[in-house]
């Protein structure tokens, strides 16, 4: 993440398989970055640390290529070459996560849409 106007590097989201797609959340809070591992992240920007990581058996199996935030920020689409689009319903901000968990919350996916194409 940069700051515009001084381009200074602010902050480093890694992504191990590479990112495909980032959103940012309305009230700029959060990032989402789709990935060719087939997950969805999403770190608050602030902690600089992983939120929600939106994948397995709700998840796509293929490469994600889109992601884009709701107006309310609560909730994520994200799109792939699995054929689908998914609407994802995120974990509560304010729920804590345990103590010393590297666990994020778990958001739900909550549609599936099937067989788009160009």
């Amino acid at each position: 993440m940069w700051d515009i106007e001084t381009g200074a590097a602010l902050a480093t989201y890694q992504i191990e398989d590479g990112v495909t797609t980032v959103a940012i959340s309305p009230n700029g809070m959060y990032v989402a970055a789709g990935s060719l591992d087939k997950s969805v992240r999403v770190w608050d920007m602030q902690k600089g640390t992983i939120i929600e990581r939106l994948e397995g058996h709700e998840g796509h199996k293929d490469s994600v290529y889109s992601v884009a935030f709701s107006p309310n920020g609560r909730d994520l689409v994200s799109g792939s070459l699995d054929k689908t689009i998914k609407m994802w319903e995120l974990g509560t901000p304010t729920r804590p996560m345990l103590p010393n968990s590297s666990q994020p919350m778990t958001g739900k996916c909550v549609r599936t849409f099937e067989g788009h194409k160009v």
